[in-house]
């Protein structure tokens, strides 16, 4: 490990703030995730003041040898741009193969050392190479000399402490990555696990780093954005779940449950023009708009689950809006009117009111398993 480069080529510095200016200094960035970052989400996004957003993670083995993996998982748009698009593995060969596919129609390609999940582990790609730092080097080099276009890198917070997470940063860095994006979290920080992100980690990392650095974690509403990044000073701040349940999160626009309908209404329409992926990625997506009121109307819920075309999917949009509409719109007494009302929202489905992470209670039914399965390729 310690010998590794890790000073950063000042010709390199100078290029990735260059092209970090080429794509307008973005502030506001929708964070890559599995399934849910796809071509009509990041319209939506875009419409409310996102400025860079990044593509599902793709298997980057299954995108280099299947055309029809590939056509399924990525759809090029110019409304859609800047765009990076993040790929998993662990094989300095093949995810450069992989990427060679989408350079001419994105701004950059992202190595995805972030994902926390069991799969991740198994298919050794995501935050479980962290350790790896020599691996890591050879991919980004590899990527780094075989594109066209910048090489950026996602990472988690090593659990080993902030020591071992700044020199592997160094490492990425000096490999020729343009951007770092630092989610403050280590990989074991997760569902009812989940912490407060750790800011101070990430401002260690951006005062150590010669390249822009994005912080990810910790971003409920409009107000985190700014704290964010005054106390990180990072370039940008990236959001994953907060935007997954309100898109609108960058254009400071006040949360409430008459613009969570409007925002499901408005993907739907996106999707009847873009149906990447299918009814699993818009079934996710609603069942996050509408959490608050699904919460409260569990027919819909159920309505929803079973749910697998877009008339349906319009149907349980549309009954849940009217619903609301009928009450809860313009009540101006929630605590005393006697009318169920939406309250918790899926952001903090995790966290208690002051906070705290819920713990799984006894006898609970477990979570639904993934409806995808990157080991595979078949994602339906």
């Amino acid at each position: 490990m310690a010998d590794l480069p890790t000073v950063a080529d000042p010709a390199h510095v100078e290029r990735a703030w260059e092209f970090y200016r080429s794509i307008g200094s973005p502030k506001y960035i929708c964070a890559p995730m599995v399934n849910q970052s796809e071509l009509p989400f990041r319209l939506l996004c875009r419409k409310y003041k996102t400025e860079l957003c990044y593509t599902p993670m793709i298997n980057s083995g299954c995108f280099a040898r299947d055309p029809k993996y590939r056509a399924v998982n990525f759809t090029p748009c110019a409304e859609d741009r800047p765009l990076v698009a993040q790929f998993a593995g662990d094989d300095p060969e093949t995810i450069l193969a992989a990427a060679l596919h989408v350079q001419d129609h994105v701004d950059a390609v992202d190595l995805n050392l972030g994902c926390p999940q069991d799969i991740a582990r198994r298919g050794h790609y995501g935050s479980f190479l962290l350790e790896e730092t020599a691996l890591i080097e050879a991919i980004v080099r590899t990527l780094v000399r075989g594109l066209k276009v910048p090489v950026t890198v996602k990472i988690r917070l090593l659990q080993a402490g902030l020591e071992p997470t700044l020199h592997l940063c160094r490492v990425i860095q000096a490999a020729g990555a343009s951007i770092l994006t630092v989610h403050g979290r280590t990989r074991a920080e997760k569902k009812q696990e989940i912490r407060a992100a750790n800011w101070d980690a990430i401002r260690a990392i951006k005062r150590e780093m010669l390249i822009p650095v994005f912080a990810n974690g910790g971003i409920e509403n409009f107000d985190d954005i700014q704290r964010c990044l005054d106390h990180t000073g990072a370039d940008g701040v990236m959001s994953s779940e907060a935007l997954l349940e309100f898109p609108a999160l960058f254009a400071n626009i006040p949360y409430s449950v008459a613009m969570q309908d409007q925002l499901a209404a408005e993907h739907l329409a996106l999707a009847r023009v873009h149906y990447e992926f299918g009814p699993v990625a818009v079934r996710a997506h609603l069942f996050k708009y509408l959490y608050t009121g699904l919460q409260v109307h569990t027919d819909l819920r159920d309505m929803l689950s079973n749910s697998n075309t877009m008339e349906e999917f319009e149907v349980v949009a549309r009954t849940l809006r009217e619903r609301r509409a009928a009450h809860e719109y313009t009540c101006t007494s929630p605590e005393t009117c006697g009318q169920p009302h939406s309250v918790r929202k899926w952001y903090r489905r995790y966290l208690s009111d002051d906070g705290q992470p819920l713990r799984p209670k006894a006898n609970a039914e477990p979570e639904p398993a993934p409806e995808v399965d990157l080991e595979s390729c078949n994602w339906f």
